[in-house]
Parts: structure tokens; sequence; C-alpha cells
């Protein structure tokens, strides 16, 4: 009977990696994107605006909605500041895709990349030849105290949100930790900023079109030790959308001139939600592990990474993500954050239409237009932006304090 048991045990393991090797995932390729100019929009729904952003990226990719087969939407605080939940199914009826699959994401910060990671699932498994991937998110309506309020449950609230913390003190603490940890100064993150305002002055739908300067970093306000007012990402509205195909769409659609990009990998990884249940604050954890996930599906390294799209929310939080990615060593961030190695010309730019810093943060829209850039990169159409013989893109959307990293890598077909 043993020995029975055991040549079955053998024969169902043989099985199961066979099916496993037959077993092969779609490609993914983005086919088409539409962004809402990030700013405040007080007499716009968020329904509006989530459907502007849909109708631009089926314009751009020639796509009609009965070719779509499934909606997802990435969303963080509309149950709490708009007293709507339901945001795919509010779209779907803006977008005649009523009676199309819709779901709603949410992964604080990173609701958009949560999307965008369900399209892409739906994708390679086959469910669907297209789905819309959309991110949209409204603020400015709200109080700031409102604000404050409901981005701070992506915190852990028995021992951080319901303490007084908010994500502008937690993402001090870590800047605090790191700067001292590598005797650093607070000069040494300033070019981060000072890049992102820079991308951004060219980009038409960023929030902050301005360049600052080193003095104009140097003398704005402190509003949390040691996190000044440029270190720090301001309250918006926006709203962005990409289309995602399988690979006979994709074809189709190259054929007739559309510009596609391949999503070459995407990963997910997570982390302890409390900064107090992490062993060390001067690294991201989820973001090195999605990050080596990431590398492993594209069978690439960091080296072969042509521009970086990080979760610059905070400054702190473009250091640990470029460290996290392998592109500097720990505690070197600030050494490489010159023209140089992160501007549009330089050895990996960074930011390259303002990043969460100036391009904006509009939370749950926010991992969607990280993507619609990155692809509008690898198809020549980033115009004042274009990264120069940009060939991969990689992107890190996080949530909250780098609790889920969501990292992914597409390149130029």
């Amino acid at each position: 009977m043993i020995i029975w048991l055991s040549h079955e045990v053998t024969r169902i393991g043989s099985i199961i990696r066979q099916c496993k090797e037959h077993v092969s995932m779609s490609k993914v390729f983005i086919v088409g994107c539409g962004m809402i100019p990030v700013g405040k929009y007080p007499d716009e729904s968020l329904g509006s605006l989530g459907g502007r952003s849909i109708a631009k990226a089926l314009s751009h990719c020639g796509l009609e909605a009965q070719q779509i087969g499934a909606l997802y939407a990435g969303n963080m605080m509309s149950g709490q500041l708009c007293k709507q939940q339901l945001v795919s199914a509010l779209l779907a009826q803006q977008c005649n895709l009523v009676g199309k699959e819709n779901i709603t994401a949410e992964s604080a910060c990173a609701s958009g990349a949560a999307a965008l990671r369900l399209g892409f699932m739906s994708i390679a498994s086959g469910c669907h030849d297209a789905v819309i991937v959309c991110g949209v998110e409204k603020m400015t309506h709200s109080s700031r105290h409102d604000t404050t309020q409901a981005l701070a449950t992506a915190s852990d609230h028995e021992t951080e949100g319901s303490q007084g913390e908010t994500f502008l003190t937690l993402n001090a603490r870590l800047m605090k930790h790191y700067l001292d940890c590598f005797e650093l100064s607070h000069d040494h993150l300033a070019d981060f900023s000072i890049n992102a305002h820079r991308n951004a002055c060219t980009n038409p739908n960023a929030l902050f079109r301005k360049s600052i300067c080193k003095t104009t970093y140097d003398q704005s306000k402190d509003i949390a030790f040691p996190i000044k007012l440029y270190d720090a990402p301001a309250i918006c509205d926006g709203a962005a959308t990409i289309i995602l195909a399988n690979e006979s769409v994709a074809r189709s659609l190259r054929a007739s001139g559309h510009s596609v990009a391949y999503i070459r990998a995407s990963a997910v990884a997570s982390d302890n939600l409390a900064l107090a249940n992490r062993r060390d604050h001067t690294r991201l954890r989820s973001a090195e592990d999605s990050a080596r996930l990431a590398y492993k599906q594209a069978g690439i390294t960091p080296k072969h990474v042509d521009f970086f799209e990080p979760h610059d929310a905070y400054t702190i939080m473009t250091a640990l993500s470029l460290e996290a990615a392998g592109f500097v060593e720990r505690g070197a961030s600030g050494y490489n954050a010159t023209d140089e190695h992160i501007g549009l010309r330089g050895e990996l730019p960074i930011c390259t239409f303002g990043g969460l810093k100036a391009r904006g943060h509009p939370v749950g829209a926010t991992g969607v237009y990280q993507m619609a850039e990155a692809y509008l990169q690898l198809c020549d159409e980033a115009n004042e932006n274009q990264v120069e013989d940009a060939h991969i893109g990689m992107i890190q959307n996080f949530s909250g304090t780098a609790t889920v990293a969501f990292t992914n890598i597409i390149e130029r077909i």
C-alpha cells in the first residue's frame, strides 16, 4: 500500500509539472492612454473626470467601447470624500460599458497600480482581449483636515493613525532616520525635487509647471521636520486611463499605425503595515522584493533600464526607491541626484514628466499616470520630455509607506 501511494504521488507530481510547462500567459500590451491635466476641478464630478480620460484613451488607440471586455478602476478615497463607492460601475455608466465586467481596486496610493494589476492578469490569463484601466481621485473639494485624515487610513490605525500620525509625519520619520543613519544633510535630497519641477515645466498635464532653484527649495517652509514644502506633494484632482490588450489586438492596432508597448514584467510585494514592525527604516523591502521579481520576469538587470518612474511622493521615497530598485548603493542616492545622473539627458532619467511631486499625486490615479507617461516615452510621443533612445522603462507605485510595492517594466516594440 505504501509503495503504491509513493508511486501515485510521483505520478501526480509528474503530471502537475507537465501541466505547468504547457501553461503560458498571454503577452500584455499598452495600446492607448488618456490623461486629464492634474489640478482642481470643483465643478466636475468624479465620474466626469474619469469618463473624460477614458474617452481620450479610446480615441488615442482607435478602439470602440464595444471592443472592451472589462473596466478596472483605481481609487482610494471616493467613499470618504465623495460619498461614492463602486467607482468602476460609475465609470462604466459614464462610458457606455454597462453590462461589462467592472471592478474597483483599492490599495491606498497605489490603487491605480492595483487596477493595472487586475487588468494585466485579465489579459495574461486570456479572460479578455482588451480592457480599460482608469485611475481617478478628487480631493480638493474637501477640507485639508478631512483629506489628511482620509489619507491616514492607509497607515496602521491602531498604532499610527489613531495616535495622530499622518503620511507627512510618517515620511518625516523615514527621512530623519535615513539622513541620520548615512550622515547626510537635507541638501542631498534637494535635486530630486528640482529635477521633478524642471521636467514638469514641459508637461501639459502637470500641476506645477514651474521650475525651482536650490535657493527656493532651501527657503521653503518646514512642514514636518525635516520635510520642507518642496519635499512633499500637493492635494489635487486627476484621472488617467490606459488601454491594455492581448497580442492579437496589439498587432492589429500597430498595423494600422497606432503605438503599442509591451509590459515585460508586473510584480507585487509587501511589507509590514506599521513602521514599528519593520526591521530597517533605511530600506523599502517591498520595493526591493517587487523589483527583484520584476527583473527576474523580464530577464534583465538594472543596467538595462533606460528611465525610471519612482513613487516620488516625498523626496525620501525617491531616494529609497532608487536604492531598492538597485540603481545605486544604499545611502548613495543623494550623491547621484545631479542632472548628469537623473535629468532627461542623464544616465538614468527619472520623473520624466514631473513625477508625483510636480506632475501631481491624485492618489488613486497616480499609478495610471505613471504607466501612461512611460508608454508615451516608449512610443516617442513624449515631445519635449522625450528620453532619447528609450527602450525599457521601469515604474514603481507604492501603497502608504511602501507597505505594498508594485513594479512594472515595459518595453518598446
